[in-house]
């Protein structure tokens, strides 16, 4: 979901993507300016901030070419789907994992969810992110299928299955790969994503 180093003097979309995921949002805030995707960067300044409505309004500006638009679409569909006093909660746990707060972030998550269980799955999202960070693999693993036994058809499900597949694989539980993509391409065969899983299930030893 974060993206691309200063050359000299010139800020590029990638310098301000590596301030984006330590979550420097001050100095993304000023770095963006004057780039082609302004409006991705100050969309998520201001989700991170907490500040829906403007983060819409920016997300909305950037032109479908851009190679962030997918992303902006994503956000304003949390934006618009998920309650504003859980979303709170998952943009502070967001921001505290990209500074390598992770407990906290583990927190704030929690909070989320026993706000509206029915954000239950992108809150797995997130939790998966931090237990991966903390170097907790199966547990990162296993709140993505807890999350698709408990809301199996939901819209993120598919790129539930995927992550804890790719992260199956970096364990060496390459059975346990495949399993997980074998139910994805099963259940859900018009994914977006369903070319790139099945990549991986040749891909795999």
């Amino acid at each position: 979901m974060y993206l691309l180093l200063s050359i000299f003097l010139f800020i590029t979309p990638f310098h301000v993507e590596q301030l984006l995921k330590k979550g420097e949002i001050s100095e993304v805030e000023k770095e963006c300016k004057g780039l082609e995707d302004e409006s991705f960067f100050m969309g998520e300044v201001n989700f991170l901030k907490k500040d829906f409505n403007s983060a819409l309004s920016f997300y909305n500006e950037l032109p479908v070419s851009s190679p962030y638009a997918n992303d902006a679409l994503f956000r304003m569909l949390l934006i618009k789907e998920i309650n504003k006093e859980s979303l709170e909660f998952y943009a502070e746990a967001e921001l505290a994992i990209l500074m390598g707060k992770f407990d906290k972030g583990i927190k704030y998550i929690q909070e989320g969810i026993s706000r509206d269980s029915s954000t239950y799955s992108y809150a797995a999202s997130l939790l998966s992110i931090a237990y991966e960070k903390k170097d907790d693999i199966v547990m990162a693993i296993q709140v993505l299928l807890d999350a698709v036994q408990l809301e199996p058809n939901n819209l993120l499900t598919p790129y539930l299955l995927e992550r804890a597949g790719i992260l199956c694989v970096r364990m060496g539980r390459y059975d346990d790969a495949r399993d997980v993509y074998e139910k994805l391409c099963a259940s859900f065969p018009d994914s977006p994503i369903i070319s790139i899983v099945r990549n991986r299930i040749k891909q795999l030893p």
